[in-house]
Parts: structure tokens; sequence; C-alpha cells
């Protein structure tokens, strides 16, 4: 069925299309999640939430048919509101452990054990978002910026400057 009409049934009340809605989406929401918690437990958590606040807030999308956009800015504002909360959390010997890490006389070492993945936590939480939704949701420029209420220009210089920040880290294992 098309999501156009899955929607409409959704805002309406009808459970079943919300769940196939959801069903739809769900591996990709998880797995963007994960990649910013990095945490099997938190993940569950921020997806839950997610499903928990679309359901209640479906009938304010205006779109049908961005219903996918749409749910992916909650799952992204969920993860960042998660992280800010826990990077609280830090303590200052947490910090000079992070700050060990990324001094130079330790980049070989954890830089070529290093994948996607891990390399992503090295960037700030708006260029990560911008990363994730390019390069793992396959959105355009404009629906990034629609996304994260940005003009098109901002997201096109974050994605750049993400994509300089991760090529040293990287190196010749991906091409970006």
């Amino acid at each position: 069925m098309d999501i156009a009409k899955l929607v409409h049934k959704a805002k309406k009340g009808e459970d079943e299309a919300f769940e196939q809605l959801i069903s739809s989406v769900r591996q990709k929401l998880y797995r963007t999640a994960y990649a910013y918690v990095r945490n099997e437990q938190d993940a569950l958590d921020i997806y839950q939430e997610t499903i928990y606040t679309a359901l209640i807030s479906i009938k304010t999308l205006k779109k049908s048919e961005s219903f996918v956009s749409w749910i992916t800015k909650i799952l992204v504002f969920k993860a960042i509101d998660f992280i800010r909360k826990e990077s609280r959390h830090f303590s200052t010997d947490d910090e000079k452990i992070f700050a060990a890490l990324i001094a130079p006389e330790n980049d070989d070492f954890i830089l070529h054990s290093m994948d996607l993945s891990e390399a992503l936590n090295f960037l700030n939480p708006t260029a990560k978002t911008i990363i994730l939704l390019r390069y793992y949701h396959d959105l355009s420029i404009k629906e990034i910026a629609t996304i994260m209420n940005s003009p098109e220009g901002t997201v096109k210089s974050h994605l750049s400057r993400a994509k300089k920040e991760l090529r040293p880290i990287l190196k010749e294992d991906y091409l970006l």
C-alpha cells in the first residue's frame, strides 16, 4: 500500500495503518539511533520514544508523502537530546581519557583501527546528523535542509566540512 494512503488512515486513528508505516522504517530508525548512541538499550529507548511521539502527533503531519523524513527528524532530535543529557554526566576523568585518545601521539594507533561508525563519533552532532541523513538515509540536500530547519547552503557547507574532517580519520579505508 502507498505511504500517503497509510498516513491518511493513521491520521484517522487506524492502528494497523500506523503499524505498517512503522514496519516500513523500523530498521533504519533503529540503526540511526544506534549510530548516535552506540548502545543497544539506549537506541531502543530512543526508537520507542520516537514511535510514541509519532503516534501522538501524526495528525500534525502536513504532507503525507514526507512521513519518512518527518519521523527521521523526530528520531534525530530525540537522539541529540539524549546525547546532550548524557554528556552532562561526563566527569573530568572522562574528558582526560577522551583527550588522550585524540592526542597526536596516539593518532596512528586509534585511527588505523577505527571504522566509519566510530569515526562519526568524532563529528559534532550537526555534522553527524547530516552525514547519516545524506549517506545512510539517501536524503537529498533539500530534504536534509527541511529536516534540520536550515538553508540548503548551510547543509552543503556542514556536509563538506564533515567530509573533510572524516578524510584524515578514515584515510584510504573509505572514500567520501
